[in-house]
């Protein structure tokens, strides 16, 4: 035999006696890449906001909890509003669409929503005032799919303040809509719906 000849029959005893590396299954793709390993692993209960997690449930320090009756993050809400203003301010959003995440998972829950004002203006402003401001937040809850068997306005003017100092950070502090479990304060005076 030749040199050329033991040298191909080396070669092919060579390539036979190499085992053949058994197919992997090649990790799962996406059109931007591989899906990453801590995507394909089971899913976590852990969250950073009431999105992630499912819609009967909320995201409490991190954590998915299932909305239940009397679960405190469900309790008293409030929306403050400017000076003669019942237009909702834009960072109520996050608060109100928790309350109605709650509403929704909980149809026994019935709140009232509190209209108030600060102390200057008449007596019949102020009730009308409040009044706007709790429907503006009733009718937002509604929108985000609460029902209106579930809530109840009431006005109470300048009778319910939070804060009784007569400057514009106690001011500030009167001119809000509350949304409490329940039926809500018993005061005088009050203009209900």
């Amino acid at each position: 035999m030749t040199r050329w000849t033991i040298s191909l029959v080396a070669l092919f005893a060579v390539g036979c006696a190499h085992k053949a590396e058994p197919k992997k299954d090649p990790a799962p793709t996406t059109e931007s890449g591989p899906t990453p390993i801590s995507s394909r692993l089971e899913p976590t209960n852990s969250c950073t906001r009431d999105l992630d997690c499912g819609p009967k449930q909320l995201c409490i320090r991190n954590q998915c909890v299932d909305i239940s009756a009397n679960l405190a993050e469900c309790g008293s809400v409030r929306v403050y509003f400017p000076l003669n203003s019942s237009d909702l301010p834009t960072d109520a959003a996050a608060t109100l669409e928790r309350s109605a995440r709650c509403l929704k998972a909980d149809l026994a829950l019935h709140v009232a929503i509190e209209g108030n004002a600060d102390e200057r203006g008449t007596e019949e402003y102020n009730l009308a005032l409040g009044d706007r401001r709790a429907t503006a937040v009733a009718k937002h809850l509604e929108r985000l799919g609460a029902s209106a068997a579930q809530l109840k306005t009431v006005s109470y003017g300048k009778e319910n303040p939070l804060c009784v100092e007569h400057d514009e950070d106690c001011w500030a502090k009167n001119r809000r809509a509350e949304l409490t479990v329940g039926g809500g304060s018993k005061k005088p005076n009050a203009k209900k719906k």
